[in-house]
């Protein structure tokens, strides 16, 4: 993988410094900007076309939301990495609705080591999507309790594999979290991928499109039954 170009924004020079400290002990990524709110980081990304841009959601004058989509506006190769104290499935949804792809929401009391968001960084760059594990809990909820809605024909280990890969678990860490083998990995894997609809391309490329159907669900059901799956 290249170098990649990360752009930084919090209005916290504290948050700032420890992100760039996290990410910059990787040789392949690079802090080339560092914003303070919303609106700053629109400007440098346009200036500077990051490859990724990390982004708090509270910020003045541009919320980090809104800075992603205007930046995806503009570039929309570049990836988002949304950073929230909030496990609000409305904000997550607002952070999606124009598309999941190359997109990650995780909350900061969750980032608890380096690898945690530098193994994000890389994810999304590559085209995935990522969501906290907090998150990906209330979407499993409402997915579970409008399942009707949603059409879905899930068996029980597809739904927590699906889970867990929304989490950006790879296969070693799909065994372990759900106690079977990697050949029962792939085989779950691919029924999931069956029932889902994906039926060609790689492994890589499945596992993202599954991500993607999963996330893409939160605006199938009215925004008033995500106020109520989370409450």
């Amino acid at each position: 993988m290249k170098q990649l170009e990360v752009l930084i924004a919090d209005d916290s020079e504290f948050m700032r410094t420890a992100y760039k400290r996290i990410l910059e002990a990787e040789s392949n990524l690079k802090v080339v900007a560092m914003a303070t709110n919303g609106e700053e980081a629109s400007m440098m990304a346009k200036e500077i076309e990051p490859d990724v841009a990390i982004l708090d959601v509270w910020m003045p004058k541009v919320d980090g939301i809104q800075a992603a989509h205007e930046i995806r506006r503009r570039l929309p190769n570049t990836a988002i990495v949304v950073i929230s104290a909030y496990d609000d499935l409305t904000f997550v949804a607002d952070l999606m609705r124009n598309g999941v792809e190359r997109k990650s929401y995780l909350l900061k009391h969750s980032i608890s080591d380096i690898t945690d968001l530098v193994s994000v960084v890389e994810a999304v760059y590559e085209g995935g999507t990522v969501l906290d594990s907090g998150i990906v809990q209330r979407l499993a909820r409402l997915f579970c309790k409008y399942s009707d809605e949603f059409n879905s024909n899930l068996a029980d280990i597809e739904q927590d594999l699906l889970g867990l890969m929304a989490e950006g678990y790879d296969d070693e860490r799909l065994c372990e979290a759900l106690h079977i083998d990697q050949k029962e990995v792939a085989l779950h894997s691919s029924s999931l991928y069956e029932n889902l609809g994906i039926l060609g391309g790689s492994g890589h490329d499945q596992r993202i499109l599954a991500v993607r159907a999963f996330v893409s669900q939160i605006h199938e059901v009215p925004l008033a039954r995500v106020y109520d799956a989370v409450s």
